[in-house]
């Protein structure tokens, strides 16, 4: 054990969102949850950015495909796309370890059941305390004209660039209403402690 009880040595992935309503006012936030959904996908591309090999990687379609030797791991997803970074859903299936893909991705825009996604952004790695912490974070704007409740969330990223073929690295289940006019903020924190 580490300091403070902690186990030494842990790498963590943690999930939360922020609803704000259209006046800027926080009307809810949930405290950080532990994601329990890196899935296999993550540590596929892990392995072969190491250097090890090609490896065939499944694609959020359900399609496989060789991920490149070395080749970069991108979720810096531009507004206006639901192909990479944080990625919000309304499916309900329980996340398990060969996830491919959230169950029922929402789509970007303003029509019946649609989110605006806003720009993926993450913050350099940093200390914090005894954590070294990576924060991704998105927000997604309900303009639709009635209440949108995201159940699930993930995290897709594309080889070299956001939109080459995506894969899913991660996957949860965090149910969040947002209703018409409010954001939501998705923040996804990678934490490795010593």
């Amino acid at each position: 054990m580490g300091k403070n009880g902690r186990d030494a040595g842990t790498i963590s992935l943690s999930v939360r969102a922020t609803v704000v309503d259209k006046d800027g006012k926080v009307v809810r936030r949930t405290r950080w949850r532990r994601s329990r959904s890196f899935v296999l996908q993550f540590l596929e591309i892990l392995y072969a950015n190491l250097g090890e090999t090609n490896y065939s990687i499944t694609w959020t379609t359900g399609a496989e495909d060789s991920w490149t030797l070395s080749a970069a791991m991108n979720a810096k997803a531009p507004a206006g796309t639901n192909v990479a970074g944080i990625v919000v859903g309304t499916g309900t299936t329980t996340p398990a370890n060969t996830d491919y893909c959230i169950t029922t991705i929402i789509a970007h825009g303003s029509g019946s059941g649609q989110l605006l996604h806003g720009a993926q952004a993450f913050t350099a790695p940093a200390v914090i305390g005894a954590n070294v912490d990576l924060v991704g974070t998105r927000t997604f704007t309900n303009n639709s004209g009635a209440t949108i409740t995201i159940r699930e969330v993930g995290i897709y990223a594309g080889e070299a660039t956001y939109s080459s073929v995506p894969r899913c690295i991660a996957h949860d289940l965090l149910t969040v209403s947002v209703t018409n006019g409010s954001s939501v903020t998705i923040e996804y924190r990678l934490r490795t402690t010593v």
